[in-house]
């Protein structure tokens, strides 16, 4: 990996300014002419038709249907607050057709408008599924630009929450064992992954996931990089391990299929000279896990 590799998702340049967030200071930052809003519909930003996430005003919104909790304040750009909001109509800031689901957007945008939109997408999809107090029932309401829910009843606070997993190349000398889940595109292969159980630490999660999918045993993980993952909010933890065996019992619950494919199988798919497996796309972490194996 070259040294000013930015993981896609990561590698944000905005200041979250979590200390400036009175409904007084709120205001100030929606007024400033520099002010910008980037729009989502059903979960799709609204794109440039060069490229590109498409900034309104904030002012631009005022009577339009917007989704609970209304714009969000992610933070400063340099000197320019930048807001986010779920649209009910699309035709309300744009024409439909530049809405675009954030996995086919990905290659149309720069590091750092993928940075903002995952951000944006993890924060509005979080107060759309958590709109209701969990300790009493009642409709809680967003505080603070959107960094938390309050509930007006109870008073109990919420806070977004990140969901931790666990994403692991299993090795075993030149091979690298790759799975498939049920309904994936045809020829698409993948590292394995899963979620972080409570109380299980993350070498202890690449252990029991492994077993569990493929039923093998592993040992000396070691950690590598992350990537905040927008689908919905999760950090991917990427790890590499060795395979006590390469002995694979399928878990069908879990995977439709899984194998072990040479070092020169998965360079040959990289430098599209082979066809062993569909090449991951680039802003997943499993694309770069592997890239990082083919290059130590």
């Amino acid at each position: 990996m070259t040294d000013n590799f930015t993981m896609p998702f990561a590698g944000g340049i905005l200041d979250h300014v979590e200390t400036q967030r009175s409904a007084e200071e709120l205001q100030a930052f929606v007024a400033k002419p520099q002010a910008r809003c980037i729009c989502f519909h059903k979960g799709s930003p609204a794109l440039r038709r060069e490229g590109g996430l498409k900034r309104i005003h904030p002012s631009e919104l005022i009577g339009r249907n917007l989704i609970d909790p209304g714009p969000i304040f992610l933070g400063l750009e340099g000197d320019a607050p930048i807001f986010a909001a779920s649209i009910q109509n699309p035709t309300d800031v744009t024409i439909e057709e530049l809405f675009q689901n954030l996995r086919s957007a990905a290659r149309m945008l720069s590091p750092q408008d993928m940075a903002l939109a995952g951000r944006a997408k993890s924060l509005l999809d979080w107060h759309f599924n958590h709109r209701f107090c969990s300790k009493c029932g009642q409709v809680s309401q967003p505080k603070e630009g959107g960094l938390k829910r309050q509930c007006p009843s109870c008073e109990t606070e919420h806070f977004p929450r990140v969901n931790p997993v666990v994403i692991m190349l299993i090795l075993s000398g030149d091979k690298v064992l790759l799975g498939r889940g049920a309904g994936w595109p045809e020829g698409a292969m993948s590292a394995l992954a899963g979620f972080i159980s409570p109380g299980e630490s993350m070498e202890e999660a690449v252990a029991r996931e492994t077993f569990e999918e493929v039923g093998i045993r592993v040992k000396n993980p070691r950690y590598i990089f992350s990537q905040p993952w927008p689908w919905p909010s999760q950090l991917m933890m990427g790890v590499i391990c060795d395979a006590e065996s390469e002995d694979v019992t399928i878990n069908k619950n879990e995977l439709e299929d899984a194998r072990w494919f040479t070092r020169e199988e998965v360079q040959a798919v990289y430098d599209k000279s082979g066809e062993a497996f569909a090449r991951l796309p680039r802003f997943t972490i499993a694309h770069h896990l592997l890239r990082h194996w083919l290059e130590t």
